[in-house]
């Protein structure tokens, strides 16, 4: 076995090419024109369609997340748990268990304008797409399976499986066995044009993909069990998108997010935590000065679906969490 095929996977690329693509990012400007990979193709196509069709509406917050601060670093710093959770793992349990109040947040929407005719099908798992930075420092959302029903034991060795199956992985046969499945539903939906000219800018012109050699690529699917590298399943919208933002940028500000993905009804994000302070009244009715811990939150949902008395229930959800996190410890 040559295993020449590990040079294309990710796991490599983080390794060995991991220096060099930090070199070449340092560079200063220089004008240069290339065509869109294989990754921002499949992404670019997502993100447009769904950008054109969907009417979004939002709810930003800065919540006081100072006692849910204490409870991670309780949960954080306890030795007796075979994986250390990370506040990533903690939030989005946190936000599976508000879905679950809101279960019109994990749907799947098909909508018709021409007639104006749908149908809006909840989802009974809670799959999270989440956006992961690759070694070259682009996002794909990658799907973290029945969310709902993990403890929080269950979801830090998910995370974990989903970072050492993307070591192993060729990420550009991942994708094409996503954009095959998205051309063949295409011509389920009448697309025919659609999928042919798709298809073939991926193997014809300026724009067509660079895949490792043939040999290279059998060596992989062979070698390479499928339980030990993500595949299409991996890869994807899932039932609702939850972002991490604080864990790619540390300053002030609310947490921003893509665009509601087809057919999903809802994208989450939230931002580091950090400190701030803020005035408060006494009983007495004096004002005091106190440090809170602030987390940056994000929602955006399909306007299509309905109104904010939609999300209240989450938003409720959340607040009893947040003023009441004790029971995270039995999570």
């Amino acid at each position: 076995m040559s295993e020449e095929f590990k040079k294309y996977t990710l796991g490599y690329q983080r390794g060995e090419r991991k220096e060099a693509f930090n070199t070449q990012q340092s560079g200063g400007l220089v004008e240069n024109e290339i065509p869109l990979d294989f990754l921002r193709k499949a992404t670019g196509y997502t993100l447009t369609i769904s950008q054109q069709t969907i009417p979004v509406a939002g709810f930003v917050r800065e919540a006081d997340a100072t006692k849910l601060w204490e409870v991670y670093q309780k949960l954080h710093t306890d030795t007796s748990r075979p994986i250390k959770i990370s506040f990533n793992t903690l939030m989005l349990r946190f936000f599976a268990e508000c879905l679950k109040s809101a279960p019109i947040l994990n749907a799947h929407l098909k909508y018709k304008p021409f007639n104006a005719t749908g149908t809006l099908t909840y989802k009974g798992s809670i799959e999270v797409s989440m956006p992961v930075i690759l070694p070259n420092g682009r996002m794909i959302p990658i799907v973290l399976h029945d969310a709902g029903n993990k403890n929080l034991d269950e979801m830090a060795f998910a995370v974990s499986e989903i970072e050492r199956k993307s070591y192993n992985t060729i990420l550009d046969e991942t994708i094409y066995d996503v954009a095959r499945q998205r051309m063949f539903g295409l011509i389920r939906h009448g697309h025919v044009f659609q999928a042919i000219a798709t298809g073939l800018s991926a193997f014809i012109g300026k724009n067509k993909v660079k895949f490792a050699p043939g040999k290279v690529r059998r060596e992989y699917r062979r070698e390479v069990k499928p339980e030990d590298r993500l595949g299409a399943d991996d890869i994807g919208e899932g039932t609702v998108c939850i972002s991490d933002l604080g864990s790619i940028y540390s300053g002030k500000g609310f947490a921003t997010t893509s665009p509601v993905l087809q057919p999903t009804t809802a994208v989450i994000a939230f931002g580091r935590v950090r400190d701030e302070d803020k005035v408060y009244k006494k009983e007495d009715g004096t004002l005091d000065l106190k440090t809170i811990k602030v987390l940056p939150i994000t929602i955006l949902f399909d306007h299509k679906i309905g109104g904010f008395p939609d999300i209240v229930p989450f938003m409720n959800k959340m607040d009893e969490l947040l003023e009441n996190p004790e029971e995270m410890m039995n999570w």
